[in-house]
C-alpha cells in the first residue's frame, strides 16, 4: 500500500505525478499524452488486474477531465471508445470540454496551481486508487477506481467514480446538483446517468446474459434507455447506497464525530443491487478504505487515529456554513492512510 501527497503547478503536472505514482505501484501505463502530440487532446490510460481506466482533458485549456472504465484498453483508441466500455459518456472522438462536462468527470478541476493532492493506493486485492485534490484553498474534489470488497460469489467488482460538483451559490451537502462519489441521493436521469459511478458485474440475479455493468444512483426509478446504456447497447442495472444516501448512510451519517470523546463513527460505502423484477435488494459489498464521516470537529486534511488505523478527513467540497460557492457544511469523506 502507498500514500503520496504534494502540490502541483497545473493539471499536466498533477497527472504526470499520478502516472509516476501508479507505475511505481504496479499499474501498467497504456497511454499518456499531456498534449505534446495534439495540443487540444490530453489523455491517459492505465490497467491493473481487470481494471482498465482512461482520462481525457483539453490539454491546452484544461477545465473538465472525464474518467472512463472498460474491460480492456487496446490500440490507438481514445478513453471511452473501447469495446466493453461502461458507457459513462462515450465519445467515438476525443470530444470538446463541454462534452467532457457531461461525462463521468471531475468538472471544473481547472489548470491549477493545485494546493495539494493526496494519492491513496493498495496493491493487494482489493486493489484501488483514491485521489483527493485541493483545487483552491480548502476546496476539494475526489475521484478514483478500484476493486470492491465483494460479498458472496459474483463476477466483477471493479468500480470507477468521479465528482461533478454543483457550483451554485447555495450548493450544500444535500444538493442534488452534485454527482458525488457513489452518490446515494442523486437520482440520475436517462440523459445524465453517464456522470455516475459504474461497477463491472456479470451473472447477478435477473441480469441479462450480455449485461456487464451496474450504474450507481439514488432514487427509485428504473432507467432503461438513453445514456444508461453501455457502449454495446446493453442496460446497466441499478445500485444504490454508498455516500450521502441509502440504509447505512442514513442510519449512521448524522452522528457527530468528536476525537475528545472517542466517538468517531465512520460509515462504510455499502453498495446494494436493486432488482426491479422481483422488488428485491441484494448487498454486493463496499468500497474499500473509504468512509463517510461528519467533520464538524475536524479540519480539512486532518489525520485521525481510530483504533490502529490512521484516517485523513476531507470535506465533500468546502467545510463551511457561509453562503459561498461550494459549501457542503460538515459532510466529510475519510480515507485510510497506509504507507507500508
Amino acid at each position: 500500500m502507498a500514500y503520496s501527497t504534494g502540490s502541483a503547478t497545473d493539471l499536466g503536472d498533477l497527472l504526470s505525478k499520478l502516472d509516476t505514482f501508479l507505475v511505481a505501484n504496479g499499474w501498467t501505463q497504456d497511454d499518456f499524452d499531456d498534449g505534446a502530440t495534439t495540443a487540444a487532446e490530453g489523455f491517459a490510460q492505465w490497467n491493473k488486474n481487470s481494471m482498465h481506466i482512461g482520462l481525457k482533458w483539453v490539454a491546452n485549456a484544461p477545465n473538465n477531465m472525464s474518467i472512463h472504465q472498460a474491460l480492456g484498453n487496446g490500440g490507438a483508441v481514445f478513453p471511452g471508445a473501447h469495446t466493453d466500455d461502461s458507457g459513462a459518456g462515450y465519445n467515438a472522438s476525443f470530444g470538446t470540454d463541454a462534452q467532457l462536462d457531461d461525462e463521468r468527470c471531475v468538472n471544473d478541476i481547472g489548470d491549477g496551481p493545485f494546493v495539494s493532492y493526496h494519492f491513496f493506493e493498495q496493491d493487494a486485492s482489493p486493489a484501488y486508487v483514491h485521489v483527493v485534490v485541493e483545487t483552491a484553498s480548502e476546496t476539494f474534489t475526489h475521484f478514483g477506481w478500484g476493486e470492491m470488497n465483494k460479498f458472496n460469489d459474483w463476477t466483477g467488482g471493479e468500480y470507477c467514480y468521479g465528482f461533478f460538483r454543483d457550483e451554485a451559490t447555495n450548493s450544500s451537502a444535500t444538493d442534488t446538483g452534485h454527482y458525488a462519489p457513489f452518490d446515494g441521493t442523486q437520482a440520475a436521469s436517462n440523459t445524465l446517468a453517464q456522470r455516475n459511478a459504474t461497477i463491472h458485474a456479470e451473472g447477478l440475479p435477473n441480469q441479462g446474459v450480455n449485461e456487464k455493468w451496474l450504474l450507481h444512483m439514488g432514487g427509485t426509478a428504473s432507467l432503461d434507455s438513453g445514456d444508461r446504456l453501455d457502449t454495446a447497447g446493453e442496460i446497466k442495472r441499478i445500485t444504490f447506497g454508498g455516500f450521502r444516501g441509502g440504509p447505512v448512510a442514513y442510519g449512521l451519517g448524522p452522528f457527530r464525530s468528536d476525537v475528545s470523546t472517542g466517538h468517531i463513527p465512520l460509515y462504510p460505502w455499502a453498495i446494494f443491487l436493486r432488482d426491479f423484477t422481483n422488488d428485491y435488494c441484494y448487498f454486493l459489498g463496499d468500497i474499500p478504505d473509504i468512509r463517510g464521516v461528519d467533520i464538524f470537529n475536524f479540519s480539512p486534511g486532518q489525520e485521525v487515529t481510530v483504533g490502529s488505523d490512521v484516517w485523513i478527513f476531507f470535506p465533500m467540497v468546502r467545510r463551511t456554513e457561509d453562503n459561498i460557492v461550494g459549501r457542503t457544511y460538515y459532510a466529510g469523506i475519510a480515507y485510510k492512510k497506509v504507507t507500508a
